[in-house]
């Protein structure tokens, strides 16, 4: 009775707007058991004038008895479904509330909804969507290969949890990727391996059915990366996953967030020679990282690098508190000399920090320090502390630092494992 005359409250202040509102979040704590309809109360008089919904641990239920044609001007989407409802067979009816929306372009969700008879039951207007963010653990990544992506014939944007079917000689049966097909217009490329079982970095094998042409970002997250481990990584998996960077994505913008071999370092950045962004965010000491990156004459990796973006809010270094630093001064030290001091069309330009609180990105840091010395010589330098919007309890701070992603930021909320 309590939370229904809430509801009715909130409702009655949604309604006092001069104009509907156009955004709206809705979450609930996974601790309280909901009985009532949410959603018939706070959403639907206002479905239509939507154009960002996010909706966290709403019983899929709720979602479920949602009809088509609700949101006509809905463009994003956030969907965070709990766990707990993974296993009491909710999935078994569709999800259509937004299958015919007309605009939608945007959608994150941490569920595709698989019914006991394994058909996907979320139902989307993919052929339509620009950006998908599949956060389910990777638990239904290979079916969404498989199956759907297929059907994103304008998707741009995809975030994909890699699981173990997607790699090794798992992913694609003969009848998967028999045929290869052209995926023209995605541009940016987020692979997760932290939803694999040992998080490792691999040869994604729907690479082999899948050409990417328009490719131009690329992200790689997960633990580690070592291209000479023949265990992980066979001779011909590597070659073929380097042919891909050189030869058919032209890479602008790489993100390593991973911790790699030197070797794996050295390979990936002399296949992509046209990356003039770089973002990193290596767990371990940067110093393998930097002292690749430093030019001399029988080094010319990225050659045409303007602008390092680099995460200091989680390092080995903070978490154990040795009294070591995250970035060595003295090896970053050699690593912007280089940069700085080569041709002039070639300079590093920009640098930009990101760290859970200023402490990390201060002046007091050594190696801020560092790039200060070139302040004066024309390079940028610029500090983003993202403590409030880290307050979630994910492991995705990648987001922050996306560019395709700025204005997107609820996104996140799809990895939010509060709701676990």
């Amino acid at each position: 009775m309590l939370m229904s005359s809430r509801l009715q409250a909130t409702a009655e202040v949604l309604k006092r707007f001069k104009t509907a509102p156009a955004r709206l979040e809705l979450a609930i704590s996974d601790r309280l058991s909901v009985r009532i309809s949410i959603l018939d109360t706070v959403l639907v008089p206002f479905a239509t004038s939507l154009t960002s919904l996010v909706l966290c641990r709403i019983p899929a239920s709720q979602i479920q008895a949602l009809p088509s044609g609700l949101f006509s001007s809905l463009e994003r989407l956030v969907l965070h479904i709990a766990w707990k409802e993974h296993e009491t067979g909710m999935f078994n009816e569709p999800i259509v509330a937004f299958e015919s929306a007309p605009v939608l372009q945007r959608v994150a969700t941490n569920n595709l909804m698989l019914s006991q008879a394994g058909a996907i039951t979320l139902r989307l207007p993919w052929h339509q969507l620009t950006h998908f963010m599949e956060a389910d653990h990777g638990e239904h990544s290979h079916r969404f290969l498989a199956e759907i992506f297929p059907q994103c014939v304008a998707l741009q944007w995809l975030h994909i949890g890699v699981s173990d079917e997607c790699i090794g000689q798992h992913f694609g049966g003969p009848q998967e990727i028999a045929v290869t097909r052209t995926v023209q217009n995605l541009q940016s490329l987020t692979l997760d391996f932290f939803e694999s079982l040992d998080a490792s970095l691999k040869y994604p094998d729907f690479f082999d059915a899948t050409d990417f042409p328009g490719l131009r970002s690329l992200r790689l997250i997960g633990f580690e990366m070592y291209l000479e481990d023949e265990f992980t990584w066979n001779p011909d998996q590597v070659d073929r996953f380097l042919y891909k960077l050189e030869h058919e994505f032209r890479l602008e913008y790489l993100s390593l967030c991973h911790n790699p071999s030197r070797i794996s370092l050295e390979r990936l950045f002399k296949a992509t020679p046209h990356v003039t962004t770089l973002d990193a965010h290596i767990y371990r000491n940067y110093e393998g990282f930097f002292e690749t990156l430093t030019l001399g004459q029988d080094n010319p990796l990225l050659p045409r690098l303007q602008t390092l973006v680099l995460e200091l809010g989680l390092s080995e270094a903070l978490v154990e508190s040795k009294g070591i630093e995250t970035i060595d001064p003295d090896i970053f030290a050699d690593f912007l000399e280089s940069r700085m001091r080569c041709d002039s069309a070639n300079r590093l330009r920009k640098i930009k920090l990101y760290g859970g609180d200023w402490e990390q990105i201060s002046d007091e840091v050594p190696f801020v320090q560092v790039i200060q010395r070139y302040l004066s010589e024309g390079l940028l330098l610029e500090r983003c502390a993202v403590t409030e919007i880290r307050q979630r309890d994910t492991d995705q701070d990648w987001i922050e630092r996306a560019p395709e992603l700025q204005d997107w930021l609820e996104a996140r909320v799809a990895f939010d494992h509060t709701s676990s």
